[in-house]
């Protein structure tokens, strides 16, 4: 059974328990697939983007596949482009935030497998912006200052991976939860000085200890999830905090996940 969910942001837990960790998070529209129904409060799912794991309140999806039955066998292919903005019908305003999936979109209508809204935010269309590398990098200075928050992959708090698995996921493609399984796809970049805006950076302690992540946006700059979502530098040596004035990270490889003509 396929849920889609319906509200602005639903917490995907390790356990079945509102206190337990949280792994990741679910944005409006996103995808669920159902492996267990423990009581009516919590549900075991898989994530359709990422496979991820974990337990949600179903009260925050809709199971209903009789809704706009062939949606649930298709990809969004539009994205919500501003912080925070309302979907709406007649009777009711759902708020969204930056990257929730929108069905459908002709630029004001959007077909929900929940019903019927319209949208009057900016949005990114794939069929226009697919792999746009262009995209990539205006969308991650969207999430400047941006707090931390472990498990989150939101503009209202994300850790290191999950700001790298929303802005890759608005130009399509899809990234996976962590930085170990993030570090082994695309190609990898030999050279720090052949970098370019766009490739991911990966950061760690031990040789094969992969630990952080960021995304390059400019020659010897890069945006990454530590407190907040900030720039700092970057050199062969790895990233320098413009706050603290030092180190932070040890750089351990770079890899592109597009072609260099995008």
């Amino acid at each position: 059974m396929v849920g889609i969910c319906k509200i602005a942001l639903a917490s995907l837990r390790k356990l079945p328990d509102h206190k337990a960790q949280l792994i990741s998070q679910v944005l409006y529209g996103e995808k669920v697939h159902v492996i267990s129904q423990r009581n009516k409060h919590w549900w075991r799912v898989v994530c359709d983007w990422d496979q991820t794991v974990g337990w949600v309140d179903p009260k925050q999806f809709e199971f209903n596949h009789f809704k706009f039955p062939q949606l649930l066998e298709t990809e969004s292919q539009s994205f919500a482009l501003e912080h925070f903005h309302g979907i709406t019908t007649e009777q009711k305003t759902v708020p969204i935030m930056l990257g929730s999936n929108l069905y459908s979109c002709d630029g004001l209508n959007v077909k929900m497998p929940t019903g019927k809204f319209q949208y009057t935010g900016q949005h990114v269309d794939l069929e226009q912006s697919k792999h746009s590398r262009k995209l990539l990098l205006n969308i991650s200075r969207r999430f400047l200052h941006a707090p931390y928050f472990e498990g989150g992959r939101s503009i209202t708090g994300t850790d290191a991976s999950g700001f790298i698995q929303i802005v890759f996921k608005m130009i399509g493609i899809n990234i996976p939860r962590y930085p170990e399984e993030i570090s082994v796809l695309g190609d990898d970049i030999g050279f720090y000085n052949e970098a370019v805006p766009g490739d991911i950076a990966f950061f760690g302690k031990g040789n094969k200890d992969i630990s952080h992540i960021g995304v390059i946006i400019e020659d010897g700059l890069i945006l990454h999830a530590y407190g907040r979502v900030k720039a700092d530098r970057l050199d062969q040596q790895g990233i320098y905090d413009l706050d603290e004035k030092r180190y932070t990270f040890k750089l351990r490889s770079i890899r592109r996940h597009f072609p260099l003509n995008n």
